[in-house]
């Protein structure tokens, strides 16, 4: 990663080609707005001294990032040492602290002793504390599609991430926040039902009927024979067969919550098993989009219904790039 100090501009720091960690001085001017609109992969915040860009060896008041909200996750620098970076992590619960001068001898070299007691207190305080660190700091939903492995297959960009692949595994908050911003975006109301597919969407589906108090019903990917399951076709990008739905009955009206859509394959399938049961769609959420596949634009062409979704992701490059959210950032 590179670590930028200075006045360096969003379009600077994007043409670096590397990710970074953009520093920022914290004084009585406090742009919480235009700090985040940098798209970079970290902040780092030091205290503000007049001519100096960094290594200033001196605190400011941690307090006031404590009613703040972050794009990216945000680092503390500024006279840490051993005795008051417990009070730090307590009081704001950061990514990660930088320290040099709080573990010094002298002006060249590094006291083994005070480094050892600087990482013991760290470590303490990290335990100590209920809320996950990361969540205080950034968009934990955002990150989770940002800058992702990107898998060809038959000529598709596959996304591995955390929420819909579990690579790595699905944190429990990430999937708390997925199903509270998918409730946010709906129309809630008593008598509606949900439904949504089971080999990636399921997990999800549940979590956000947790969230809603809604009822739920899943097509599956393999028949039971049960009474009243409903039997569509359909193709995805990695791969095509059939939908078996249960739960939906004659007169219900239906939410569609899916994880992520790319060509709209499952998508139209799934609307056209709850139309088959005899059920009206009245609303369709997915968390992520990979607009290049214009999935949206085809369950529209295919189906008349509009499809909202929260995170455009641009699976074009090397790895996947967030182009925008749908949500307001706030305090969780």
């Amino acid at each position: 990663m590179v670590q930028l100090q200075g006045s360096e501009t969003n379009e600077y720091c994007k043409k670096i080609g590397r990710p970074i960690i953009k520093g920022f001085k914290i004084g009585d001017d406090f742009p919480v707005e235009a700090m985040n609109s940098f798209e970079v992969e970290a902040f780092l915040f030091d205290t503000f001294v007049h001519g100096l860009d960094g290594g200033t060896g001196r605190t400011f008041d941690w307090t006031i990032l404590a009613k703040r909200v972050f794009s990216r996750p945000f680092i503390v620098a500024g006279g840490l040492n051993s005795e008051n970076v417990s009070d730090l992590i307590g009081t704001i619960r950061p990514a990660g602290v930088d320290v040099s001068s709080g573990v010094s001898a002298n002006a060249t070299r590094k006291d083994p002793d005070k480094m050892r007691k600087f990482v013991e207190a760290v470590t303490a305080a990290g335990k100590s504390g209920s809320k996950p660190v990361r969540q205080q700091g950034f968009d934990i939903l955002r990150d989770a599609f940002h800058q992702r492995p990107l898998v060809a297959i038959n000529g598709k960009q596959f996304l591995i991430n955390p929420l819909t692949e579990q690579v790595p595994a699905t944190d429990a908050e990430l999937l708390r926040i997925a199903a509270m911003r998918v409730c946010e975006a709906l129309d809630l109301e008593d008598g509606l039902k949900l439904v949504g597919e089971e080999d990636k969407g399921g997990v999800l589906l549940a979590a956000v009927s947790l969230q809603s108090g809604l009822p739920f019903g899943i097509a599956r990917w393999y028949p039971s024979g049960l009474a009243g399951q409903v039997q569509v076709n359909f193709d995805c990008e990695y791969t095509s067969g059939g939908l078996y739905l249960n739960g939906v009955e004659p007169g219900d009206r239906v939410i569609i919550v899916d994880d992520l859509i790319s060509t709209g394959g499952t998508l139209i399938g799934l609307i056209e098993a709850v139309r088959r049961a005899g059920a009206t769609v009245e609303q369709i959420v997915c968390v992520a989009e990979k607009y290049n596949y214009a999935g949206v634009d085809r369950v529209r062409n295919a189906t008349g219904l509009d499809v909202k979704t929260l995170v455009r992701i641009d699976v074009a490059g090397e790895t996947s790039s967030v182009l925008s959210v749908a949500y307001q950032l706030r305090d969780e």
